[in-house]
């Protein structure tokens, strides 16, 4: 079982997931990494929010949407800025490149939004 302080990261890219796990641990963060939807999917309801890279929704289309919808505001989705809009949803957007700092900030929203 997670706790509510684990953040689910979500993408085919391993450095990507790497990356993303190891600024979100440095901030006190426990973190589940997963290259699929289907592999996370399982443990997206406990999070504290799950991290889903744009390819994801390439990749496995219906998972992703449906995961969208079950999570709603606990969804962050990273967006490279070259594809086309996402439609507007309960997600939070973050275009990559982005900061640690950027992360955080979103992160901390989502916290404040929960209150």
């Amino acid at each position: 079982m997670l706790d509510a302080k684990t953040i689910i990261v979500v993408a085919a890219d391993q450095g990507l997931r790497r990356s993303v796990a190891f600024a979100l641990e440095v901030e006190g963060y426990s973190t589940e990494a997963y290259e699929t939807v289907q592999k996370a999917e399982a443990y997206s309801g406990e999070a504290l929010c799950t991290i889903l890279d744009d390819e994801m929704l390439k990749s496995e289309t219906v998972a992703a949407t449906q995961l969208f919808k079950n999570l709603g505001s606990r969804a962050i989705l990273l967006v490279d800025g070259l594809s086309a809009p996402q439609p507007p949803a309960d997600y939070t957007t973050l275009t990559k490149p982005f900061t640690g700092a950027d992360l955080l900030g979103v992160i901390n929203s989502l916290i404040e939004a929960a209150k």
